[in-house]
């Protein structure tokens, strides 16, 4: 899945402008920096601090950290809701487009894979090379089983980002799905040339490999992504279906 937290450049501005409060109560809150990183260390925390800071006139950026604080305590569909009306609201095109991407992030992890997308596609259609929301929409699309969707965009983001190892074992991961093997084997192996460090490049390159009988092959790769991923959700995909070869 995509990072859920993105701090773009934009974004950020768009809250600095009113990152602090006003009047005497202002001591009593924090700045956006701030409170943001309550929002990540303690999000029950930030949840109470961001409304109070909105009552002393913290703004859009109370708003959007209380966001961040619902995202952390796991309510992922109502975060993205309150980022979807920041993103109505504001006037900032490209800030507008990043908040629709983290949005849709917010409901891939709800496990919402339409709604997502429609985030992402609006995103999109305010700054159509958005990578979060590029990213964001392929994996909407392959979650919805629409891997000629998620190759499209895929292949947007190669342009945009050559040799990028995730967005490559992605791609691989896709037209596994569609059946083109051949096409498959390529990004997977470009994918590990780009990164031999990507455990994500090994584990796809193994998947190719067993589907085409090469056991010894997968068994190596799949060996590699435990060993990167110690712990990780790549090494356990990897391990299991290590331990289910012939």
């Amino acid at each position: 899945m995509p990072p859920l937290h993105r701090y773009s450049p934009a974004l950020f501005a768009a809250f600095m402008a009113t990152s602090f409060a006003t009047g005497a109560a202002a001591q009593a809150v924090t700045t956006y920096d701030d409170c943001i990183g309550v929002a990540q260390s303690a999000p029950s925390s930030a949840l109470s601090l961001a409304d109070t800071w909105y009552a002393s006139g913290g703004g859009d950026s109370a708003r959007h950290c209380r966001a961040m604080a619902l995202a952390g305590l796991g309510s992922f569909a109502e975060a993205s809701r309150a980022v979807e009306m920041l993103a109505q609201e504001t006037g900032d095109n490209t800030a507008q487009a990043d908040l629709y991407a983290q949005a849709g992030d917010f409901q891939l992890a709800a496990r919402d894979a339409v709604e997502a997308r429609r985030l992402f596609g609006l995103s999109l259609a305010r700054e159509p090379q958005n990578v979060a929301a590029l990213s964001g929409r392929a994996w909407a699309a392959a979650a919805l089983n629409d891997f000629a969707g998620a190759i499209g965009d895929l292949n947007n983001l190669l342009w945009m980002t050559p040799n990028n190892a995730e967005v490559l074992s992605l791609r691989a991961a896709a037209r596994r799905q569609t059946g083109d093997i051949d096409g498959a084997m390529a990004d997977a192996e470009a994918a590990v040339v780009a990164d031999p460090d990507s455990a994500v490049a090994h584990f796809e390159r193994g998947a190719v490999r067993a589907m085409v009988g090469d056991r010894t092959g997968a068994r190596e790769d799949w060996l590699n992504a435990e060993r990167l991923d110690p712990g990780g959700e790549t090494a356990q995909m990897a391990a299991v279906n290590r331990a289910r070869l012939p």
